[in-house]
């Protein structure tokens, strides 16, 4: 109480401490949310049906911090009866490919028209299948991992993440030392093009240009952000609804 009458007698401005409110507000909100949850901003709207009818457009989802908990795949929660979200198996928040997150500045570039550079990607929230290991099939008759790391999928897509892409062409191995500034290293022989957004993958048979939303790479452990606790319905579309009013919009000017 003796702090609040301080802050009211403080001789600033009514603006002022109504600016400084709201970021002591937000601010322990957030250390709270890092506290508790492992993340300083634990909630993410849903803006894809990859997850229907689990988690629809517009939810807002709650998210545990990685470092908090453990990720039970699909397969180990079969045998112990756990579900999340209607389904066997945790339901994550990982980086595609490792990429950084979309900060703000992005997402108004994009409310603008325009592209967020390629190696930056939004989270991709989707369910965990299994765990494999470096040389392990991604898949039954698929091809072997390059690293270990989790196999993935939308409940409402027909293919796993690792299957969910294509390949365009070969190219050429010193592509990836001449361009050597544009390349990132995703891990054991796969590269992303930071100037196209194409993914190269070096093999015995050769190398490939691809591109997909985690196509034939496992997320890597330290690419998960976290794992979905909960949902609210509907809320996540005051989020959503710029981006939608402005897509609309080019749409008539179009």
């Amino acid at each position: 109480m003796k702090i609040l009458e301080w802050f009211d007698n403080l001789p600033l401005p009514g603006l002022v401490k109504d600016i400084i409110f709201v970021v002591v507000v937000v601010g322990g909100i957030s250390l709270l949310s890092q506290l508790a949850l492992g993340l300083w901003t634990p909630m993410v709207a849903v803006e894809s049906g990859s997850m229907v009818p689990n988690l629809n457009i517009g939810d807002i989802v709650v998210v545990q911090g990685a470092s908090r908990t453990d990720v039970i795949p699909w397969d180990e929660a079969e045998k112990t009866g756990y579900t999340a979200f209607n389904n066997p198996g945790d339901v994550i928040l990982y980086r595609p490919y490792g990429k950084a997150s979309l900060n703000l500045l992005d997402q108004f570039k994009m409310l603008l028209g325009f592209a967020p550079s390629k190696d930056k990607a939004t989270p991709i929230i989707h369910r965990a299948l299994h765990y494999v290991k470096a040389g392990e099939a991604m898949w039954e008759g698929g091809p072997a991992a390059p690293f270990s790391g989790y196999i993935t999928k939308g409940d409402h897509n027909e293919v796993i993440d690792q299957m969910a892409g294509q390949i365009f062409g070969t190219a050429k191995t010193s592509y990836i030392e001449t361009n050597r500034g544009e390349i990132m290293d995703v891990g054991s022989d796969v590269y992303l093009d930071k100037k196209t957004g194409l993914l190269i993958y070096k093999t015995e048979n050769g190398t490939f240009v691809g591109e997909g939303i985690s196509f034939l790479t496992p997320v890597k452990e330290e690419w998960v952000i976290g794992v979905a606790r909960a949902k609210i319905p509907l809320v996540g579309y005051v989020r959503l609804l710029p981006n939608i009013i402005f897509d609309e919009v080019k749409k008539l000017i179009s």
